[in-house]
């Protein structure tokens, strides 16, 4: 979710807009915001270390509803200026509201949702880039973000050095 400045950007169009229903998430939880993101204060990328070394996905086993994870931005305080919820996590069945001392769920709420496909290559990278592609289009003046949740969503094969991923921002 990092915005970057000084990249020569191509224009980036969504995908496809898709209605999704609501669903739940289970996994790790912090809060951050864009500005520490920028800095070596960043959350995000020792998020991801913690899900993966901890194994949290596996630990959710059974409860799991579709395979591959999320990283889901949520309680945005201020839009894209103040501070947000990140979670990194997996799709869970909506009755297994399991909270304990490693995993939080969160819902994400049904809205319309605008897809950017990342393209393919080394996923940190390729995933920093369409933000900072998706930075530039929603300061367009007909986009209308909604700020109510937006997701990353990594199949469950996905390559660490040859991935891709899919990026989606919610929009009235």
């Amino acid at each position: 979710m990092k915005q970057k400045s000084n990249i020569d950007l191509k224009p980036i169009q969504p995908t496809r807009m898709e209605e999704l229903p609501s669903f739940t998430l289970a996994g790790i939880i912090a809060t951050t915001t864009n500005e520490a993101e920028l800095s070596k204060d960043g959350k995000i990328g020792k998020l991801f270390e913690q899900f993966y070394s901890q194994s949290i996905g596996e630990k959710l086993g059974v409860n799991i509803q579709e395979y591959g994870h999320y990283s889901c931005y949520f309680n945005y305080e201020q839009e894209d200026t103040g501070q947000y919820e990140i979670m990194v996590g997996v799709r869970v069945n909506e009755e297994s509201k399991m909270q304990n001392d490693v995993t939080n769920t969160v819902t994400v709420p049904a809205a319309t949702y605008a897809v950017f496909v990342t393209e393919r290559g080394p996923i940190i990278e390729v995933v920093q880039r369409a933000w900072a592609s998706i930075w530039q289009w929603s300061k367009q003046p007909d986009i209308n973000r909604a700020f109510h949740a937006d997701f990353e969503y990594y199949g469950k094969d996905i390559n660490p050095e040859d991935g891709q991923a899919e990026i989606y921002i919610s929009i009235k």
